[in-house]
């Protein structure tokens, strides 16, 4: 993995050695879990191995020996042609040009698909890891020694924590040269003088990485994978993620533009399920998103601007030029530090707000902004928040799933519970609705709320689906 094809930065690096993942699926499994298809030639098999342990295992296409011999050919000629590739049109017209210079045309169309996918793979793609790339429901792709197998979080599994792949790596040479790939795609750079990657891949795919000593014991690496396309309220909703009750009441918080905080721990969904309740806003509205990546998408949102901030203080400039573009509703991917008094300027303009915190309770939170704010500023920010919604992972028999574990709203000096799962919800008789009415003009609040639910009940999930219902809400 270390030649440079002579090509544009979106084909960094060439592999001239084919590599290919495949496992007796036989030899390894007791029982098959789950069977599918990625990139269309990839098949990926989850299932329980002879010590009890879950494993993700990666077959991809077989390929023959002549196959591999034109593969071998085909990567050398790109790798020492001067030709600029841009894009995955000029790289198969490349390959057919190659062919017909080596006189193995016959060769390489008869196996062409297969060909094409290790070509692709290894040019534009991600090498040996490019079927978890591939696959919607691997959200994150994790190293944490090059001497153990790439591991994934599966979105349907996650109460194994991480499954254990069949991919290896073979040297801390060859995952110090994979991490440098990532680099280069991502547009930063990583070496041993500057072991250490924060950076964002082209898909807005979030790694973390090292190279090893002497900021770690080896190389190392964490992708977390965003859907291009956001996972919609009403997909969540049948997943089990929210209630309809609560997700007409994030609904009303957003019309009223009133301050909500989605709080939890690490990868339990809190961006995820932002993201949704923003959509569950006026198509009209302009929305700015400050964030040092970008994990909240609006696809179809016309007016949705995204401002990026490494740093805190980053994030604060960002957060003030955000104000300046009077917004309908600021939202910081994720309150850190002073990018907080932000969101205060934004609530005392009549703005919305929005935010997500690590936090597992309303105390936890209530400490934090505390220590972040300023007394004066602290009390607005408190005068006018709506709710704080806590989302965590719950165990259920053998299943683990993300669930709102509660929702709270401020009454006087203490956060009150209005809905905790599975315990009760009193989402209709809460003070926030009251103060929804009165900000909204709405004689009987809590009639609208059911009103929105059953309009929430007869949107079909999709992204596109809610987008369609909102502008029909809206008028827009």
């Amino acid at each position: 993995m270390g030649a440079m094809l002579r090509v544009s930065r979106k084909v960094p690096l060439v592999v001239k050695e084919l590599r290919r993942s495949y496992v007796d699926v036989d030899s390894v499994c007791t029982v098959i879990v789950r069977r599918y298809k990625v990139a269309d030639l990839v098949d990926i098999v989850i299932c329980l191995d002879k010590h009890g342990s879950v494993r993700y295992l990666v077959i991809e296409p077989e390929i023959d020996e002549i196959g591999i011999r034109v593969y071998k050919a085909l990567m050398s000629y790109l790798y020492t042609s001067v030709t600029r590739i841009e894009d995955t049109e000029r790289l198969k017209d490349a390959l057919n040009e190659a062919a017909r210079e080596l006189g193995i045309e016959e060769e390489f169309h008869k196996r062409y698909e297969v060909l094409w996918y290790y070509i692709y793979r290894d040019s534009f793609g991600y090498g040996i890891l490019e079927p978890l790339f591939r696959d919607p429901k691997v959200e994150d792709i994790e190293l944490s020694d090059w001497r153990n197998p790439v591991t994934v979080v599966h979105r349907d599994f996650l109460s194994y924590e991480a499954l254990i792949t069949n991919i290896v790596f073979r040297s801390e040479a060859e995952v110090r040269a994979y991490i440098e790939r990532l680099a280069i795609k991502s547009g930063k750079a990583i070496s041993l003088a500057k072991p250490e990657l924060h950076a964002t891949l082209p898909e807005g795919y979030r790694i973390a990485a090292t190279l090893g000593e002497p900021v770690s014991s080896s190389p190392s690496f964490d992708i977390r994978k965003f859907p291009q396309v956001p996972i919609d309220i009403i997909t969540l909703i049948n997943e089990g993620v929210l209630s309809y009750e609560v997700a007409a009441l994030m609904w009303m918080l957003n019309d009223a533009k009133l301050f909500y905080c989605i709080m939890g721990g690490s990868g339990t969904g809190k961006t995820t399920l932002l993201n949704a309740v923003l959509q569950l806003s006026n198509p009209a509205w302009k929305i700015i998103v400050v964030q040092d990546i970008p994990e909240i998408k609006l696809p179809r949102r016309p007016r949705f601007i995204q401002l990026y901030g490494d740093t805190s203080s980053e994030q604060l400039k960002r957060c003030i030029t955000a104000l300046r573009y009077r917004p309908d509703l600021l939202v910081v991917g994720e309150v850190r530090g002073r990018e907080i008094r932000a969101l205060v300027r934004a609530v005392a303009s009549g703005s919305g707000s929005a935010t997500t915190f690590h936090a597992s309770s309303p105390s936890e939170f209530e400490m934090a902004v505390r220590n972040l704010l300023p007394r004066d500023l602290y009390i607005m920010l408190s005068l006018n928040t709506g709710v704080l919604v806590h989302i965590g992972k719950v165990k259920d028999g053998g299943q683990v799933s993300r669930k709102v574990l509660g929702v709270y709203e401020k009454d006087g000096s203490s956060w009150r519970p209005i809905y905790l799962y599975k315990q009760y919800s009193h989402i209709d008789k809460c003070l926030t609705l009251r103060r929804i009415g009165e900000r909204m003009l709405i004689e009987n609040p809590v009639e609208e709320l059911y009103r929105r639910i059953e309009i929430l009940k007869n949107i079909p999930p999709g992204y596109d689906n809610v987008e369609r219902f909102m502008m029909k809400f809206y008028g827009v």
